[in-house]
């Protein structure tokens, strides 16, 4: 799939299954700054569970029992893979790509482990012998997803993940992800916490007061922790404390979209179906603070709708940022293939006018 045009706001509607929510899981793992751990964080959202390593047993180069989230990023022809995952800006000479290959597994003089590619098919389903995930900018091996490296990420010790399979992307941004779902309590809270002493916090509020001006302030209260819950609470005016959830899932909704805003400045913010829990009349103002908020930060904005509301908040969010400010594209799916169609603002606003179906 291509996109021949973007603006600092993007939105992108289609038909269910037409890979709206792939599309911002790409542009999240091409901008992202860590190549292992934003591929295992894109295959845990897909799981009904925790993300464990994968097994062993069953492979070989004609047939594999893998199932697995991370192999189900991948097009599958039978027991193969169909072909690598590839993505880069037009022109791009280094595109970020993710091959499923056999490996071997190494010790060198010094000890250390190595992967290299299999040569032989003697040595496939052998005891040192795995699939592995080799991830490239362009030529340049630049990470590598190995069951060990899920087993560190399972255990919540991401930061020990060895060196040769974490290398930095130079060409890195700040990347927020917002599911469909929010953000998990303890995830808002770690978010919410990283803003103190500095203007996020306050923008959250200033969003939330769209709901409710009464708001004065936010905090997360409970105990820190793994398996520890904190509770967000409100302060209102003249009423004390009372549970953000006790508002709503617009509130809520809200926060999530406000936190992730704050987390993603000179970089990316990504918004899977924008309108969840949101009033059609909240989803115009929210487009406009976006678009400011965009400009202030330096972020380019991606998300994906079924909503005529959410639509028409961007054609007239986007009419104040200039004539390749905000974008809108059309999936569809043609057999395998998925195409977009670029659908320019003063055309969309036209035929929502006349009750026209543009999502």
């Amino acid at each position: 799939m291509t996109l021949p045009k973007l603006g600092r706001l993007n939105l992108f509607v289609g038909e269910n299954n037409t890979g709206k929510s792939c599309l911002l899981e790409a542009i999240g793992l091409y901008a992202g700054r860590t190549p292992v751990t934003d591929i295992l964080e894109t295959a845990s959202r897909r799981s009904t569970g925790k993300v464990r390593p994968w097994v062993k047993e069953g492979i070989s180069e004609e047939s594999s029992s893998l199932r697995h989230p991370v192999f189900d990023l991948f097009r599958w022809a039978g027991p193969r893979v169909k072909a690598p995952i590839i993505i880069g800006q037009l022109g791009d000479s280094a595109p970020f790509r993710v091959e499923v290959q056999f490996q071997q597994r190494i010790t060198d003089d010094q000890g250390v482990i190595r992967f290299v590619p299999v040569t032989s098919t003697s040595v496939l389903g052998a005891e040192d012998s795995e699939v592995v995930l080799p991830v490239y900018r362009g030529d340049k091996q630049v990470a590598l997803v190995t069951r060990n490296s899920v087993r560190r990420y399972t255990v919540q010790q991401r930061d020990r993940i060895g060196d040769t399979e974490k290398l930095l992307n130079d060409d890195a941004v700040a990347v927020a992800y917002l599911t469909a779902d929010g953000f998990s309590d303890d995830k808002a809270a770690f978010l919410w916490d990283a803003l103190v002493q500095s203007p996020g916090q306050e923008l959250v509020l200033d969003w939330l007061r769209m709901l409710d001006p009464k708001i004065e302030d936010l905090a997360y209260i409970g105990d820190e922790g793994i398996g520890r819950t904190r509770t967000a609470l409100l302060k209102m005016e003249r009423e004390g404390r009372i549970p953000l959830r006790s508002m709503g899932d617009g509130f809520t909704r809200l926060l999530h979209v406000g936190l992730a805003m704050a987390s993603a400045s000179q970089g990316i913010l990504l918004i899977d179906e924008f309108e969840n829990g949101l009033h059609w009349k909240i989803q115009e103002q929210l487009w406009n603070v976006l678009s400011e908020a965009a400009q202030k930060f330096n972020v380019q904005i991606f998300a994906t709708t079924h909503s005529r509301d959410c639509i028409e908040g961007l054609t007239t969010a986007g009419r104040a940022l200039g004539r390749s400010g905000a974008m809108i594209y059309r999936l569809e799916r043609k057999g395998e293939d998925v195409f977009a169609t670029d659908l320019p603002l003063i055309n969309v606003a036209a035929a929502m006018r006349e009750a026209q179906e543009v999502r």
